[in-house]
């Protein structure tokens, strides 16, 4: 499982909270981590052997074939694995960062070939048609270099751990590769959050706790299951041979079939933003935090002006249905990973910003939210532009008494704001000022 945020990055108008001197330190990060993990692979693969536990000489029997050539077909095999079953992606909480189902894959890889076999199943085995079609050019590269570094760096502690026992004397048995497996991918899952973490908080200029919080969240969510399926790929493989854990694999894209269809149930098809149930949850969540006094919240609900204009046309609903794809791209691009965005029906969305510190902040994430909609839009039928009417509730830290009213006084102030033609308003009570 990783976290692709680097692909987003860094493009100052991508985030709405994006200012040029953080934007300017995540190009200077991301150029680094590109440059030190790809020279970093280029070296491992010109000084490091690849471990012969990987090679398919044991399975398939063919005599005198070069142990190099062996091993790379070792790992040419754990790719088609990760590529094949590692495509099933899942959205984070939020709708718009994505996980992806491929430690099982580098795990195995790591521990049957060394650090160099697994960063090669990390970098080439976990590229995915979505990252390709979504992220620029800088982010991939940033995504594979991040990978090289985590996966390189667990297998080098891997590698020291054995040959430190060897060196000692020790017997290389099951139980000091398990405590070498375990470090070394327990290395390669902290150096990977921090690589992460250090794109979140330049990107979307999240506290460090924060974002620690939500990648937390994120590993916890597959983790565990996913280290465990990879040293089950490591037993078959040894035990039966190489083809043993296509079997595995076939396993594995079963089960995402049945998650996609939960997942579905999560996201709007049309825009891929949250459902309207799946967005309440998050709202139910920020209500709590701010309940106990951890974190404010703004709940915007916008409702499109002119759209049934529109609809007017000879391509009716498939202009409007563009329109309404592409802000729902804006927005999941628009927003940090801690806030969501979810699609009520119609023309009509919702957006909640977390760590909002006061009313004049979510005036302004407000505003930004406005021109991401009001931007023209690009369908068949030639530039169609939109108005839109917002309304904005706040959830102050310690408040007790607004949910489950938090919807309702965005309602109410959207509806002022239509009545007044558009913009903005801000539901105000006595607690909110």
């Amino acid at each position: 499982m990783r976290l692709t945020f680097a692909g987003q990055a860094p493009d100052a108008d991508v985030s709405l909270l994006a200012v040029p001197r953080r934007t300017a330190l995540l190009g200077l990060f991301t150029a680094a981590t590109i440059v030190a993990g790809l020279a970093a692979l280029a070296i491992a693969t010109a000084v490091l052997l690849v471990s012969p536990d990987i090679d398919l000489r044991p399975s398939i029997s063919i005599p005198g074939l070069d142990p190099a050539i062996a091993g790379a077909a070792g790992v040419a095999v754990w790719i088609l694995f990760a590529l094949a079953g590692g495509l099933r992606m899942l959205r984070d909480p939020g709708g718009h960062a994505t996980l992806t189902f491929h430690l099982p894959f580098i795990t195995a890889a790591l521990l049957l070939g060394g650090p160099v076999a697994g960063a090669w199943v990390a970098v080439v085995g976990t590229i995915d048609r979505r990252e390709l079609r979504e992220a620029p050019w800088y982010g991939v590269l940033a995504n594979r270099a991040t990978l090289a570094i985590a996966t390189l760096t667990g297998g080098l502690v891997l590698e020291g751990i054995l040959a430190t026992g060897r060196a000692a004397g020790l017997e290389e048995g099951l139980v000091a590769w398990l405590v070498a497996g375990i470090a070394g991918t327990m290395v390669m899952a902290v150096v990977s959050a921090l690589l992460t973490a250090g794109t979140i908080v330049l990107r979307d200029g999240l506290a460090v706790g924060d974002t620690f919080a939500l990648i937390d969240r994120s590993f916890r969510r597959t983790a565990v299951a996913e280290t465990l399926l990879g040293w089950l790929f490591v037993v078959v493989w040894v035990a039966a041979g190489w083809w043993a854990p296509a079997l595995c694999t076939a396993v594995v894209l079963t089960l995402w079939r049945a998650a996609a269809d939960a997942e579905a149930l999560d996201h709007d098809p049309l825009t891929g933003v949250l459902s309207r149930r799946a967005f309440a949850q998050r709202v139910a969540e920020a209500a709590e935090r701010a309940r106990r006094g951890v974190d404010g919240a703004a709940y915007l609900f916008l409702d499109l002006d002119d759209f049934k204009a529109l609809n007017d046309g000879p391509r009716s609903h498939n202009i409007g249905d563009q329109v309404l794809a592409a802000l729902g791209e804006r927005l999941r691009r628009g927003i940090r990973v801690t806030d969501a965005v979810g699609r009520r029906g119609g023309d009509e969305f919702m957006v909640l910003f977390n760590g909002v510190r006061d009313e004049a902040m979510a005036e302004e994430l407000t505003r930004r939210v406005i021109e991401l909609v009001t931007a023209p839009y690009q369908t068949d039928d030639g530039e169609k532009t939109v108005g839109v009417s917002i309304g904005v509730a706040l959830a102050v830290p310690g408040q007790r008494d607004f949910e489950p009213d938090l919807r309702g006084h965005a309602d109410a102030a959207m509806y002022e704001a239509k009545e007044a033609g558009g913009g903005i308003r801000i539901w105000r009570d006595s607690t909110t000022g």
